[in-house]
């Protein structure tokens, strides 16, 4: 099968600071991936390191292409921990917001008839074509996340890559974000990275964890995540059960069929 993203000894470092060293791993179409580890970890920076926005050493790789010759970026959505357009007060349209999802090319910046097909089918994706008319800043903070996910869904991107939407989020927003996106891999194919600390609440949709913490401490699914050693060496022994302080009435967060239950040790991996 082939690779929607392939890393191959991936290394950075600011100043003279190791960021990452040695981080391999490949994204197939249709996983999805909460990528996990402490602040300072690496997180942000390899995701950075994927959209050629920073340049380190080894090879990276987005559908069969080297980063730095890739051209096809509709094929990718991005939704960033803060947006500026949610921290303007301009009073700009949620349509107008989701538009800009299209200003790829020279070809996709004009409201045309077509163009705003997409941006009603992309918000209808999230749930929020009833906010189409309305002033973006007017909107709740989980309004807001739900219409910058139809940003990024604008161009009917195979990889949607986001980087902890969830941190500003109450509760109920969170879970309605989480089981949107799992709506959107399992129905729609879309395939995911995620960085995200709310682990346990994602954990029923995820097929695969990633815990960086400047190397590669664990990639696969959820079954070989709970009985990982290795990431029982860097969590304490089980702590990767009771990851986020959760309680799910004894069954495992992470929505795996492990058998493990909680305990009440707490994981303190941020």
């Amino acid at each position: 099968m082939p690779s929607i993203i392939h890393a191959r000894n991936i290394r950075f470092k600011y100043t003279q600071h190791w960021v990452l060293d040695g981080v391999s791993f490949r994204v197939r179409p249709g996983d999805y991936v909460g990528v996990i580890g402490p602040n300072g970890g690496g997180k942000t920076t390899l995701l950075k390191l994927i959209l050629g926005l920073e340049k380190g050493e080894g090879i990276i790789k987005l559908f069969g292409q080297p980063v730095d010759q890739f051209t096809a970026w509709q094929k990718i959505g991005y939704l960033a921990q803060k947006s500026p357009v949610s921290q303007s007060r301009f009073p700009i349209s949620v349509e107008e917001v989701v538009l800009m999802g299209l200003c790829y090319d020279s070809a996709h910046k004009e409201a045309t008839p077509e163009n705003l097909r997409a941006v009603h089918h992309a918000l209808a994706l999230t749930h929020a074509e009833n906010l189409a008319k309305q002033i973006f800043s007017n909107l709740s903070i989980g309004q807001q996340q739900r219409v910058l996910l139809a940003r990024a869904l604008v161009s009917n991107p195979e990889l949607l890559i986001l980087d902890e939407p969830s941190t500003a989020l109450d509760a109920g927003s969170r879970e309605m974000f989480f089981a949107l996106l799992g709506e959107l891999n399992q129905k729609h194919g879309v395939t995911i990275l995620l960085i995200t600390h709310d682990t346990g609440e994602v954990g029923k949709y995820i097929s695969k964890f990633m815990y960086i913490d400047r190397e590669l401490v664990f990639f696969g699914d959820k079954e070989e995540f709970c009985h990982s050693q290795k990431v029982a060496d860097k969590l304490g022994q089980f702590a990767q059960h009771t990851i986020d302080h959760l309680h799910n009435h004894g069954h495992c967060p992470l929505g795996c069929t492990c058998g493990h239950t909680h305990s009440t040790q707490e994981a303190h991996h941020d």
